[in-house]
This record gives C-alpha cells, sequence and structure tokens, in this order.
C-alpha cells in the first residue's frame, strides 16, 4: 500500500532530460522534459520510486519554519532574522549593518517570506561570488566571458561552451574550500566541457583534494535550510 501523497504540481522543461522532483514553494513539483513522451502511470512509478526522497523531505513541505538566523561560511557572516506582522499583503526585507534582517509585512505567509529571502540570498552573493571567481581566474590563468548568480535548484554552477558561467547563490552556505572547489570545477570547463579525463587532470591539478570535496558537497546539499529549497 502507497503512502498518500501531498499535493503537487507538474512542470514541462525544455532543459529537463529526464524526470525531476522538486521542492519549489514548500510544495513538491514534478519536472517533465518536453521532448520525452510521459504517461500518467510513468508519473506515478516514478512518484513511487522517490517515495523515500519524499519521506525524507516531507517535513520540508508540511511544517516549514521561518529561519531565525543564517549562518553563511562562504563569507564568514552570520545574520539574525526578525519578522514584523503587519496587515500589508506583501513582505519588505531591511537590512542593517550589524548583519540583522528584519522582515515586515504579511510574514504569516511562509512561501513568500521564503522567496524575500531568497531574493536576499541572491544579492549577497551577487556581491561576493564574482570578486572570488576572477581572482581564481587570474591565478588558474582559466577566462570566462561572463558571470550570472542565480537561484538553482540543482545545480551549484555551469558553463557554457561560450564560457558562460552560472553560479549558485546558495553557495553562500558552503565552507571557503568546497565554494573554491566548485568555482574551480567551472572555470575548467572554460578550457575542456567534457567530464573526460584531462577535465579530472585539470581540477586535480588545482585541487589535490577534488575527491574529497567532492564527497563533503554531497553531504552539504542534504543539509541546507529549507527556504533556500
Amino acid at each position: 500500500m502507497n503512502l498518500a501523497l501531498p499535493p503537487y504540481t507538474m512542470r514541462y522543461s525544455k532543459k529537463a532530460k529526464y524526470l525531476q522532483i522538486r521542492i519549489v514553494n514548500c510544495s513538491l513539483e514534478i519536472v517533465i522534459p518536453n521532448k520525452k513522451r510521459v504517461t500518467s502511470q510513468d508519473i506515478i512509478t516514478f512518484i513511487q520510486k522517490k517515495q523515500a526522497w519524499i519521506n525524507r523531505n516531507i517535513t520540508l513541505i508540511q511544517d516549514p519554519t521561518l529561519p531565525t538566523d543564517i549562518s553563511l561560511p562562504a563569507i564568514q557572516q552570520a545574520w539574525q532574522v526578525k519578522y514584523l506582522a503587519t496587515e500589508h499583503p506583501g513582505i519588505t526585507l531591511l537590512t542593517n549593518p550589524s548583519q540583522q534582517l528584519t522582515l515586515i509585512g504579511n510574514t504569516t505567509n511562509i512561501p513568500l517570506c521564503f522567496k524575500k529571502l531568497r531574493e536576499w540570498l541572491r544579492q549577497l552573493a551577487g556581491h561576493h561570488l564574482p570578486l572570488t571567481l576572477q581572482q581564481l581566474s587570474q591565478e588558474t590563468g582559466l577566462t570566462f566571458q561572463r558571470l550570472q548568480i542565480r537561484h538553482n535548484t540543482t545545480r551549484w554552477g555551469s558553463c557554457s561552451s561560450k564560457q558562460h558561467i552560472n553560479l549558485c547563490c546558495k553557495l553562500l552556505f558552503l565552507p571557503p574550500a568546497l565554494v573554491r572547489h566548485i568555482l574551480l570545477h567551472e572555470l575548467c570547463h572554460t578550457r575542456i566541457m567534457r567530464h573526460n579525463k584531462a577535465f579530472w587532470q585539470l581540477l586535480d591539478s588545482l585541487d589535490n583534494l577534488t575527491t574529497l570535496h567532492r564527497k563533503q558537497i554531497h553531504t552539504v546539499t542534504r543539509q541546507l535550510p529549507s527556504w533556500t529549497l
């Protein structure tokens, strides 16, 4: 007998190559590739296979919690978060130099609060990650043409054949050594696009703890706060 699932939505994607399941705004989302024929039974089977993952993450959907503090090891910052409820339907986010965030407005709307926090995180990452990437580019001689900071749901970063690098704002939750590893990974793609032997040799030459860092990244990914998902 299958466990009852919380409500979920389905979204078609041009970029997706296979079925994916995500948590978006405190609810489940099934991502379906545009070019793939998927039946209703395929969706049911996929969800059943992902039941263990759903069980592990169900509290993020059923009982999302607003953060009262945010620790960002990548930039050695620790923020306090306060909430001020008003009758205003929206949310205003204020910051001050003492690293305190204040969300004012409809703070009972948890998905809206999460959205505002993600916007703030992306903006903060936009101030810090470009400088770090530029420094590593100069150190390694691996150049890039463009950088964008995004709030990705599954990737820490990516690099196109045009040497356009995208970085996820959630990198701020990682320790500096792991941020460095991921940025080096993307810079290596400016020279070698595929994950072949030459790519890993290049990355290993720049980060001799590549194997350890890759394992640590998998662990940290499972520990990200719910509002970032």
